[in-house]
């Protein structure tokens, strides 16, 4: 059994916050990386546009842990290892 780590568990609780929020694509609530697009390049009634000091204020977390939010989310959208055999 995996273990969350507390990066997932924070990504998990913006997740769960945001459930019942209309973002700026419309949507209510979302994944990890719509929410955080939202807060950092704005669109509705919630969001527009926060820099990461206000993001993280508004999270109730330090900058640091956002930092390594992003870079855990960034890192989730890097392509798998593929071997091409030519």
């Amino acid at each position: 059994m995996h273990e969350e780590s507390y990066i997932e568990s924070c990504r998990r609780r913006v997740e769960e916050q945001y459930a019942s929020i209309r973002l700026g694509s419309g949507t209510i609530g979302g994944c990890f990386g719509s929410i955080l697009c939202h807060e950092l390049h704005g669109g509705g009634e919630v969001g527009n546009g926060l820099h990461f000091s206000a993001l993280a204020a508004k999270w109730g977390i330090p900058v640091s842990i956002l930092g390594e939010m992003i870079w855990d989310h960034c890192k989730r959208l890097e392509p798998l290892l593929t071997v091409t055999h030519k």
